[in-house]
């Protein structure tokens, strides 16, 4: 069979066509019929096999004649969808439409729209939807909850949500499945209150929750840490006649344990086996992994040895728990040894496995056993995650060598992974440990340059650094302008401005780089006035130069820095000559040449509005938006250099706004500070 393309159209006739078949393939009527009753046991027994099996199978109903009935062949559709060959199964319904000429239904449309989706091509699902509706077949309640659950796989639970609502407005009613369907999406997003909500709303319209969709809700609740309100919703399930399952035990059991509520859990555990509900391998599992957590190994192990005696051998999981727990206690031969059981007993160890393994030896100091573990997880076709760096990472550390840890950080990308905070924290107190204090510097402002959202460990870890070389001054300032870079990251500028005012009230007054970051957020808001009543401020704290290495990551300054290296007169006049002649219409290029002449200007106290006449003549020339945008960026970079050096901004102000009423008060306002 052909694969299926999603650009290619899924088309459907209304008319059945006459399926040409020659005689020589025709099955008797006799054979046919033994055919499909055989066809149809293997279905129902699951004795289907393999894809193959199931292809040999369509073939033998497709050249039967006449031809069995399209819920025959939606039956074995569904096995191979079962079997999650789902192009294929889209491929044979093109096919049975096409070749065969069976006129379509609204089940066998369900399993396409079910492919798609399960495809990740939501939108063909509901392209197959107004086929549908093109045919005059009518979606039933199955239709809408495919694409509902569809859109909760692949995270778009509030589309889903608001799918689910229009359905209803339109007076078709959901089923238990649909419910269930959408309240399992919401609690694997975390909105668990949104989920009992949609419960509430089911019992409302008389339908009667199963078990399923109270056990998924118990789930979310004791994910979310609200272990209460989790047996509370159990006992409510009890006295309206549902029972709960091993999935709802298992739930309870680790909720309860992970607040070492030990008594109760074992009390649900004895409830469950007195139902004759006896423990699978997940819920033994739930106890391994508690029991390691709080350090009872013995216990971990008794309930392994109850594993066994219940032929559930230990899997990767088990194993995982126990080489953890043996690797935070350093018990690092225990570990190996458990590691080696795990691979003689044939179960494939997993990149956590890897990974606690990998921890435990930086632990340990022993960096060259890490390192072969490293190597070992290549050969087996792991790639190591941004988890497996950072113990990496911080095992170099502990080992003395912070420049070597520094040298794989900036691998990561080479392996195709990201340092996340962890990471940067533990590459960071690294450096501050090893006495490379001006490195850690460089590389919180090479994340913050990088638009990385540090937090406040980050910060710490750098001011413990400072303060432990001494540089007390410089920890000083950091620390004051910690408040500032919160507020202002946020946009709460109001309040960083209130802060600011405080602590001067308060005798901790603020310094340049706390009216730096200040002023740079009022800068990303397009704040331009109090930007200027701020760097005014600024300025009469301390000497112009000090003011202006300050601004220098401002976002109108960044693009010229590399011109601070030009200083003889023949290459600023080429340089000035080249921006006065250009024809470039590219609004970036022109605003980075603009940027450039404007800092020449500065650095050769050569007033600033004839740079700006240069600068404005391409930029009117320009589309409206990108013109006004470009008057934009011009105006903030004349205001903040004008100020810089006490020079009358109220000509080349009047400039930039000319012929946009818009900005002509807010000139007159700027030049007046």
């Amino acid at each position: 069979m052909g694969t299926f393309s999603p650009s290619s159209s899924l088309s459907f006739s209304k008319h059945s066509h006459c399926s040409i078949v020659t005689t020589t393939n025709t099955v008797r009527h006799s054979n046919g019929t033994h055919f499909l009753i055989s066809m149809r046991n293997l279905c129902w027994s699951g004795q289907v096999k393999n894809v193959v099996q199931a292809l040999d199978l369509f073939h033998g109903m497709a050249r039967m004649n006449p031809l069995p009935s399209v819920k025959d062949f939606t039956l074995l559709l569904g096995v191979i969808v079962r079997m999650k060959h789902y192009t294929t199964a889209i491929s044979l319904v093109k096919h049975m439409y096409s070749s065969l000429g069976i006129q379509p239904d609204t089940i066998t449309l369900n399993i396409v729209i079910n492919c798609l989706c399960r495809l990740k091509l939501i939108a063909f699902g509901f392209s197959v939807l107004g086929t549908m509706f093109k045919l005059g077949l009518e979606p039933t309640v199955m239709t809408l909850t495919t694409l509902i659950n569809g859109l909760c796989v692949h995270g778009s639970v509030a589309q889903a949500v608001e799918l689910a609502g229009h359905i209803e407005k339109m007076g078709c009613p959901l089923d238990v499945y649909t419910y269930g369907v959408l309240i399992n999406g919401l609690c694997k997003m975390g909105d668990t209150s949104a989920a009992v909500g949609w419960l509430r709303k089911m019992e409302e319209r008389n339908w009667k929750p199963n078990v399923v969709v109270y056990s998924t809700i118990v789930d979310g609740l004791c994910k979310d840490e609200l272990v209460p309100e989790a047996l509370s919703l159990c006992s409510e399930m009890r006295e309206k006649g549902v029972r709960p399952n091993l999935v709802t035990y298992t739930c309870l059991i680790q909720g309860l344990c992970n607040f070492g509520r030990w008594k109760e859990a074992r009390s649900l555990l004895d409830e469950m086996m007195k139902m004759r509900m006896m423990p699978d391998l997940q819920t033994l599992n739930v106890l391994v992994d508690a029991f390691c957590k709080e350090g009872k190994i013995m216990q971990a192990k008794s309930v392994i040895g109850f594993m066994i005696l219940m032929g559930e051998g230990p899997d990767v999981f088990t194993y995982n728990s126990l080489i953890h727990i043996y690797c935070l206690q350093n018990q690092m031969n225990e570990a190996t040894r458990v590691f080696n059981l795990m691979v003689s007993q044939g179960c494939l160890p997993d990149i956590v496995v890897f990974t606690s393994l990998i921890h435990g030896w930086c632990k340990y100091k022993n960096i060259n056993k890490a390192m072969h573990l490293l190597e070992e997880m290549g050969k087996i076709g792991f790639v190591p995650d941004a988890v497996t760096w950072t113990a990496l990472i911080g095992g170099f550390c502990q080992a003395g060598r912070p420049l070597a840890a520094k040298e794989l950080f900036f691998n990561m990308h080479k392996y195709g992974q990201v340092p996340n905070l962890q990471t940067c924290a533990v590459i960071l107190d690294g450096l501050c440990k090893g006495n490379l204090l001006s490195e850690a510097v460089s590389l919180v402002e090479a994340m913050e340059k990088s638009n990385l959202d540090l937090n406040i460990v980050i910060y710490s870890i750098l001011l413990d650094g400072m303060c432990g070389a001494g540089k007390l001054n410089a920890a000083w300032e950091l620390f004051s302008s910690l408040p500032a870079k919160g507020l202002c990251k946020q946009g709460l500028l109001d309040k960083a401005e209130d802060l600011l005012m405080n602590m001067e009230e308060n005798g901790c007054l603020p310094n340049n780089c706390t009216y730096n970051v200040f002023v740079q957020g009022l800068l990303t808001k397009k704040e331009i006035a109090r930007s200027i009543k701020y760097l005014k401020i600024m300025m009469d704290k301390g000497p112009q130069r000090e003011n202006w290495h300050r601004l220098q990551n401002l976002p109108f300054v960044k693009y010229t820095n590399h011109y601070h290296s030009i200083t003889s007169t023949l290459q600023l006049m080429r340089l000035e000559e080249s921006f006065l002649n250009m024809e470039e219409s590219d609004p970036t290029a022109l605003l980075k040449s603009l940027y450039a002449l404007i800092y020449l200007s500065y650095i050769r106290r050569k007033t600033i509005k004839n740079s700006v006449m240069a600068a404005y003549k391409p930029a009117t020339e320009l589309e409206a938006g990108e013109a006004a945008r470009m008057k934009q960026q011009i105006c903030m970079s004349i205001v903040v250099l004008d100020s810089l050096l006490d020079q009358n901004a109220s000509d080349v102000l009047c400039l930039s706004c000319a012929g946009d009423g818009s900005k002509w008060e807010d000139s007159l306002s700027l030049t007046q500070l």
